[in-house]
């Protein structure tokens, strides 16, 4: 009983955890794609590269521990779920879960790629704003994923005898079925 509690508990912190650490990383390249050029833009050049630089620390500083746990929940959450993922009568959602993941590997290495050298690499903006679309991309990935995997234990769950429904007590038997 505990160890099934113990999972359970471990499964959903894993899942917040990667929610939390997505929702880091997205913000935080929204916020250097969007507010720091609008905010620097009146600034002298070297007040400019002061001010970008700052900001490229701090996001340094939350995009590294967030990959890291991004990877370690995400792969947690893989190992819980891959008995549902395999289990489908069709390979949407392995394909849609393999889709975010190669995705969100893509927009994690783009975006520890902006932060690991000294300086910012050339056009360091339009690299933010591709990688903002994978990250959305990569969340609708994950999206469809887990529609199809809770749809399908839906569907086999509730698969029953019709005629013990009420539908089944109104309408009778379908034929064809």
């Amino acid at each position: 009983m505990l160890d099934e509690w113990l999972r359970h508990f471990l499964f959903v912190s894993m899942r917040w955890l990667h929610i939390v650490c997505t929702t880091l990383v997205v913000g935080g390249t929204l916020f250097f794609e969007f507010v720091v050029p609008i905010a620097v833009e009146d600034l002298k050049t070297e007040s400019q590269l002061s001010v970008v630089g700052k900001a490229r620390w701090v996001f340094k500083r939350v995009i590294w521990p967030s990959a890291i746990l991004l990877l370690i929940s995400g792969a947690a959450s893989i190992l819980r779920q891959w008995d549902a993922y395999t289990s489908q009568p069709h390979d949407l959602a392995v394909w849609s879960a393999l889709a975010h993941v190669v995705l969100g590997i893509a927009a994690l290495g783009i975006a520890l790629m902006l932060t690991l050298p000294r300086t910012p690499p050339d056009r360091q903006i339009g690299w933010m704003r591709v990688n903002l679309a994978i990250l959305l991309i990569a969340i609708l990935c994950a999206s469809i994923t887990r529609y199809v995997r809770l749809n399908m234990v839906a569907e086999t769950t509730v698969q029953q005898d019709d005629s013990q429904t009420l539908r089944g007590a109104i309408v009778g038997p379908v034929h064809g079925e």
